[in-house]
C-alpha cells in the first residue's frame, strides 16, 4: 500500500456532522490518507459521533466540536478545541464547508432584510473567522479549501442571498491568496453543482435549470466533491492557489 501522504496532518472540516454530506465525506477522504480530523457540527451531535467513529476506524485521531457558525467566536472556539484535542500547535488543512441558505421563491420581492445577516454570517464571516484564528498555526504547505456553489456563478432568482454570499466567499478566497501565497499556504474554492445530499433540490425549478446546463446530466455525489477537496489538500496541489474549481458535471454559463 502506498504511503499515506497526509499522515499526521491536522485538519479541520466544518459542517461535517452527517455521514452522507460533503463535509463528512471530505473528512473521510482526508482520514484515508492519514490526516487527524476535527469535525465541526452545529446541532447534529449523534450523527457527528457516527462520523467520528467512522474516522477512528480508519486509524486516525478524530474529535467532534460543537460550534455556532453564526457566532463571532466561531473561529476561536474551533481552533482552541482542535489544538487541545491533538496537543499540537500546528493546523495543516482547513475545509470551510458549513453553509446555510434561504429560499426566496418569488425572487426580489420575497427577500427580507432579515434574510441577509444569517446567511452572510455563516457562509462568509465564519470561514473568514476560522482562517483568521488558524493563521498563526498554519505553516508552509498549509491548505485552505472553501466550499462555494455553482449558484455564485450561474445565479438563481430563487437564491439571490445565497448566491451573493457564495460569490463573496469566492472573492474573499482570491483576496486571501495574494497574502497567503508567499507564506506557502494555498487557498482555493471548490464549487459543487447539484449534489445528492439531504439538501438535494432534485425536482425543483433550480435543479431543472442546472440539469439543462450540464454535460453530465445527473446529481453528483458527496464523495466526488470530497475527492476534489482531497486533491487540493494534497502535496500535488502545491502550485494551485486562488482558483475556483467546479465539481458540477460541466455546467455551462450563459
Amino acid at each position: 500500500m502506498a504511503q499515506q501522504y497526509l499522515k499526521g496532518k491536522v485538519a479541520i472540516v466544518t459542517g461535517a456532522g452527517k455521514l452522507n454530506g460533503i463535509g463528512a465525506q471530505s473528512a473521510i477522504a482526508l482520514a484515508e490518507q492519514g490526516a487527524n480530523l476535527a469535525i465541526h457540527y452545529n446541532s447534529s451531535a449523534a450523527p457527528a459521533e457516527e462520523v467520528v467513529t467512522k474516522l477512528r476506524s480508519l486509524g486516525v485521531q478524530a474529535v467532534a466540536i460543537q460550534a455556532d457558525a453564526s457566532s463571532i467566536d466561531f473561529g476561536k472556539v474551533l481552533v482552541d478545541a482542535t489544538l487541545k484535542a491533538f496537543n499540537t500547535q500546528t493546523i495543516d488543512i482547513i475545509v470551510n464547508n458549513a453553509g446555510t441558505a434561504v429560499l426566496n421563491a418569488e425572487g426580489i420581492k420575497s427577500v427580507g432584510a432579515e434574510d441577509w445577516d444569517p446567511v452572510f454570517h455563516v457562509n462568509v464571516r465564519a470561514p473568514f473567522l476560522l482562517i483568521q484564528a488558524a493563521l498563526p498555526y498554519l505553516k508552509e504547505g498549509g491548505r485552505i479549501i472553501n466550499v462555494s456553489s455553482i449558484i455564485a456563478r450561474l445565479g438563481s432568482l430563487m437564491l439571490p442571498v445565497y448566491g451573493a454570499s457564495k460569490g463573496a466567499l469566492n472573492a474573499l478566497t482570491i483576496a486571501m491568496s495574494e497574502e497567503l501565497g508567499p507564506k506557502g499556504i494555498t487557498i482555493n474554492v471548490v464549487a459543487p453543482g447539484p449534489i445528492k445530499t439531504d439538501l438535494s433540490m432534485e425536482g425543483s425549478p433550480i435543479a431543472v435549470r442546472l440539469r439543462n446546463n450540464q454535460h453530465i446530466k445527473r446529481e453528483g455525489t458527496a464523495r466526488e466533491v470530497a475527492e476534489t477537496i482531497l486533491f487540493i489538500a494534497s502535496p500535488g496541489a502545491s502550485y494551485i492557489t486562488g482558483q475556483l474549481i467546479g465539481v458540477d458535471g460541466g455546467i455551462g454559463f450563459p
